[in-house]
């Protein structure tokens, strides 16, 4: 019933001209990356904006109000408008609508010749590949308050695969790359992307030992071919907490970091997230 309402109200704002403490940055988005809300004025006592459909709420930070906005890979390209609502704590409204264009990034092709117990399981193990597909789900659906805050890359070694890339394995063209690959020698310590909860830990087919923390408000990261891990479900972790080690578990063919983040249920590029937040 509020979802009904909310989208009710945001229906009605699509004549409504913008109003200037309302900034999305960057204006330009490509598909699987997000972009950043920021409310700049009296404070707020609640905040939502509207974006296919999705109902995105905006949350206080030391400026105003802020939110992230995900744009998921299958996203079209084109000019979109986001209806917004944002009512202070005197209970005043006010109705914006701040444009964002979406462009198809064009991302490159890998193809590879791999072993093919590599590319296609065994018939006994699709039944822990569907368990464990099962349980990434429930997490990737959390919706907890708030923890996230500044962030940081989880290495300081250089990107080896890109956010996107489609791969072609033995002829076979598998689903975009779902996150970023970092060359790490094994035993690097891996840091938290920024302030979380830990929300998973164990060894997983496809990733091996993983460690998946939640950083709320619908925001996930997972860290994925570990050697070790260093944290235990339900610990609360600040920005930069070693989580674990560089390693090669699961389906890897040498040791890096592979890391996954979903926002909203979309996957998107942990870099284009990360960059949103340098100085």
């Amino acid at each position: 019933m509020i979802r009904i309402l909310l989208l009710a109200l945001l229906a009605v704002m699509v004549t409504l001209k913008s109003h200037a403490a309302l900034s999305v940055s960057p204006e330009r988005v490509s598909n699987g990356g997000v972009a950043l809300l920021r409310w700049q004025g009296e404070p707020l006592s609640f905040g939502v904006i509207r974006f296919r459909e999705q109902i995105i709420y905006l949350y206080p930070d030391a400026a105003g109000a802020i939110a992230l906005i995900p744009v998921g890979l299958d996203v079209p390209a084109g000019a979109y408008r986001l209806p917004a609502a944002l009512v202070d704590r005197q209970g005043r409204t006010t109705f914006a609508e701040i444009p964002l264009q979406i462009v198809v990034a064009q991302r490159p092709v890998e193809r590879l010749s791999l072993p093919e117990e590599m590319v296609t399981p065994a018939a006994e193990d699709l039944a822990r590949i569907e368990r464990e597909s099962r349980l990434l789900g429930r997490v990737y659906a959390l919706r907890s308050p708030r923890h996230w805050a500044d962030f940081m890359r989880p290495v300081n070694d250089p990107v080896n695969s890109i956010f996107g890339k489609r791969r072609i394995l033995n002829g076979k063209p598998k689903a975009p790359h779902s996150g970023t690959d970092f060359r790490s020698a094994a035993g690097t310590p891996v840091r938290a992307l920024s302030d979380g909860r830990v929300a998973f830990v164990g060894d997983l087919f496809y990733t091996g030992k993983t460690v998946v923390v939640d950083h709320g408000e619908g925001l996930i990261s997972l860290y994925a071919h570990l050697s070790e891990t260093l944290v235990t479900e339900g610990m609360s972790l600040a920005a930069g907490t070693a989580l674990g080690k560089v390693g090669s578990t699961g389906r890897s063919t040498g040791a890096h970091l592979h890391l996954t983040v979903r926002l909203l249920g979309e996957r998107i590029d942990p870099m284009a997230l990360l960059a949103l937040f340098e100085e």
